[in-house]
């Protein structure tokens, strides 16, 4: 069976990665499979990449490699983000997450509740919408492919303050893109305020930082405040990715809130 298969390529994988290089015979008897089999299974990894070959035996392949160099970056995004959003979180007493993009999807990896969440269960790992998120409209913002694809779907209306015509969706994400910050007013969910900044490293987004808010208790004055918050702290973990200590010096002082109103998701706050 294909399941079956897929997972004597992993036990492979791992015997390689962790005692190369491998003959086919000691392969065969590690995973107990017969010799013609495991020949035709080396064969095959060998053809796609997942492994390599030499006088020696087998070895780990370049595609492999590739992919383990990805989930180890994906692993050093959470490491580097998590002390700096716990942080945030003591600060705003709001829930905040780290988001991910995977493919055309993004999805939530990691959650830091606050003493003032919203009580939303919301899933880490499941793709979220795209056209009525803070996260999702930031990715669209900026990913040609990721915005193409959302404006060529359904968008949906999840609740009567969701944006669901194309052309209107397309200004907004202009103002996104322009100013560097996302929101979401309601537009996923009743009652809740999204707020989204980007994590950029070597030029391209390797991560989300993510606010939600009850809208509640919360005034635009106090929305322009968290998307400062947000903001020094993605810059906070961009320092981590790259090796520099974060600047801890005292927050700048917030004077105004520029750029347009909340209705459009967008802001550029401001601080001197």
């Amino acid at each position: 069976m294909e399941s079956d298969r897929l997972k004597r390529i992993f036990n492979v994988l791992g015997r390689l990665a962790t005692d190369a290089p491998q003959t086919v015979t000691e392969v065969s008897d590690a995973l107990s499979l017969p010799m013609s089999s495991t020949h035709d299974l080396m064969k095959a990894m060998v053809n796609s990449g997942l492994a390599s070959t030499t006088s020696h035996g087998y070895y780990v392949g370049a595609a492999t490699i590739r992919l383990s160099l990805r989930v180890q970056e994906r692993l050093n995004i959470v490491n580097a983000a998590s002390p700096e959003l716990e942080k945030l979180v003591a600060r705003i007493g709001f829930d905040v997450y780290l988001a991910v993009q995977t493919g055309n999807d993004v999805v939530y990896a990691a959650r830091f509740r606050g003493r003032k969440g919203i009580q939303l269960d919301i899933p880490l790992g499941l793709p979220l919408y795209r056209h009525a998120t803070a996260v999702g409209k930031l990715l669209a913002a900026y990913n040609v492919e990721y915005r193409e694809e959302m404006l060529a779907g359904p968008l949906n209306a999840l609740t009567p303050q969701t944006c669901t015509n194309p052309g209107a969706l397309t200004e907004e994400l202009k103002r996104i893109s322009a100013c560097g910050i996302s929101v979401s007013r309601e537009e996923a969910i009743i009652g809740a305020i999204g707020l989204a900044t980007p994590i950029w490293t070597n030029h391209r987004i390797v991560g989300v930082a993510h606010i939600s808010a009850l809208r509640s208790i919360l005034n635009d004055d106090r929305i322009g405040e968290l998307g400062v918050e947000l903001q020094r702290t993605s810059a906070a973990i961009e320092q981590r990715l790259i090796g520099l200590a974060p600047d801890d010096d005292p927050p700048a002082p917030i004077t105004d809130v520029m750029g347009p109103p909340i209705r459009d998701g967008a802001y550029a706050p401001r601080s001197r």
